[in-house]
């Protein structure tokens, strides 16, 4: 939930006790890839505005 909300990696990391954001990330990809795809969407919706 973290990760979806805007939280960094690296402090998400740190609260779960993982060894390295790189484990964390693994562990998560499905997390931030759903991020990445909203935030894509939502920068796309802003550029077709200002255009």
């Amino acid at each position: 939930m973290a990760l979806q909300n805007g939280v960094d990696i690296k402090t998400v990391s740190s609260m779960l006790d993982h060894y390295s954001a790189g484990f964390t990330l693994d562990t998560y990809a499905h997390v931030t890839t759903d991020a990445q795809l909203k935030a894509a969407q939502t920068m796309g919706n802003i550029l077709s505005r200002a255009v």
